[in-house]
């Protein structure tokens, strides 16, 4: 029988578990010098680990063969239950479905009994943050003061939810976001496991899709290897993210003011099955990147762009201004919950139209008051030049219509312009 990527790559010892290197020592120390606390907290976003580290946990305290404490032998009754989740020792609960207050004085009247098989009993509750008031309520004091051959561990991704009064009884670990780099590793390693063929930058791409989930990256590299060949453009298809050459577009055609190009781009989108909340996310994102690309060229490794994607963002950057990325933005910030409704697609429709500025409109002067203004405003369009160099331009400037700041903005934008032509 078939077992998925995500499932055979389970972390199965503690130095298994991917990026969580001060988790992984602390939980060792514990449980080498046997000082276990009565109670954990696993805490942070989907795909980090925390489910599978209760398990690996649960296995080390339980196992009867392991030579080395922090190694559970995979092979005794106990690893062996517990990894099918059949353990009469270890009792795995989905609160979300099992958030019932009846349910939990069941469980929590069998933890009272002494272990039939191990040396802990040991409830690992997944999502606990789902539970009902009166099931912690029911949990609460069987926390603070447990039986000594009990172990809680709760696993959330929504902290803010879960009772202060449980949350200061437990040790917590928060658990962080995997990097790009060690998602990307931790695939390669995989694939050659397996013989996949794949290239570094379809590797990459699903690390993006991912967005720091190793159990998602698995999933969509499993799913992936349904077709004969993986490239970079399949996996934006099937994961529903937005490429970021395609976006790259979009911020240019958004400074010049091209709305069709840009609804049309949208509405491929939008056929290929994309989500708005996706579409929505993705271009903040890339007007993060666009604006440290803005700020300073040399900060690439602020972002996840590609260093390609990083060069072109370069030229592109050169035809926004900041208070327009910031408009963008905070634009882009008040549709946010408009991306789950039913009409999701239209306001995304019109926030396109909304972000593209018109010619008539396009007035920066407006907020100047002072001749330095206006040369600040130019620095941040060309940072590349100084402030000796502005003034001079702007010395020598003609005004038209007897007016310098239209003049102004007219003489920025030939600058840029040659600029982008030298590169």
């Amino acid at each position: 029988m078939y077992t998925p990527l995500h499932l055979k790559y389970r972390p199965q010892v503690l130095s298994e578990v991917i990026g969580q290197e001060q988790i992984v020592r602390t939980l060792s120390n514990a449980i080498t010098l046997q000082k276990i606390a009565p109670a954990y907290l696993f805490t942070g976003a989907k795909g980090t680990g925390k489910t599978s580290t209760a398990r690996v946990l649960a296995k080390s305290l339980n196992c009867k063969s392991t030579q080395e404490p922090t190694i559970p032998c995979g092979e005794c009754n106990s690893c062996k239950s517990i990894a099918a989740s059949c353990s009469l020792d270890v009792t795995e609960l989905d609160a979300a479905s099992h958030s019932g207050v009846d349910n939990m004085r069941e469980i929590v009247s069998n933890l009272q009994l002494k272990p039939i098989e191990s040396k802990y009993k040991i409830l690992i509750v997944d999502e606990c943050h789902a539970l009902s008031s009166q099931s912690w309520q029911a949990l609460l004091k069987t926390v603070e003061q447990p039986p000594e051959h009990v172990v809680f561990v709760f696993c959330t991704t929504e902290l803010d939810k879960v009772p202060k009064t449980i949350i200061s009884r437990c040790q917590q670990f928060d658990f962080r976001r995997v990097t790009l780099n060690e998602v990307t590793n931790h695939l390669t390693s995989v694939a050659q496991k397996e013989n996949i063929s794949i290239t570094p930058a379809a590797i990459t791409a699903i690390a993006k899709a991912a967005k720091g989930h190793l159990r998602d990256s698995l999933k969509l590299l499993d799913q992936l290897t349904l077709l004969e060949e993986i490239t970079p453009s399949w996996v934006w298809q099937l994961s529903g993210a937005i490429p970021e050459n395609e976006l790259l577009t979009v911020a240019e055609n958004i400074a010049k003011g091209e709305i069709a190009g840009n609804l049309s781009i949208l509405q491929d989108w939008i056929e290929c099955g994309k989500h708005p909340i996706n579409i929505h996310a993705s271009l903040i994102d890339f007007l993060k990147g666009l604006l440290v690309c803005k700020i300073n060229r040399n900060n690439r490794h602020l972002t996840q762009l590609e260093e390609d994607t990083w060069q072109e963002l370069k030229d592109i950057s050169q035809l926004w201004s900041v208070s327009q990325i910031h408009s963008a933005s905070k634009l882009l910030m008040t549709r946010q919950n408009l991306m789950k409704d039913e009409a999701a697609n239209l306001w995304l429709e019109a926030t396109f139209i909304e972000l593209a500025p018109t010619n008539t409109s396009y007035q920066p002067w407006k907020d100047w008051k002072t001749a330095q203004d206006a040369i600040n405003w130019a620095k941040e369009q060309l940072p590349h030049l100084s402030q000796t160099q502005l003034e001079e331009h702007w010395t020598k400037l003609t005004p038209i219509n007897g007016k310098k700041a239209p003049a102004w903005v007219e003489a920025i934008q030939k600058l840029q312009q040659s600029q982008l032509k030298q590169a």
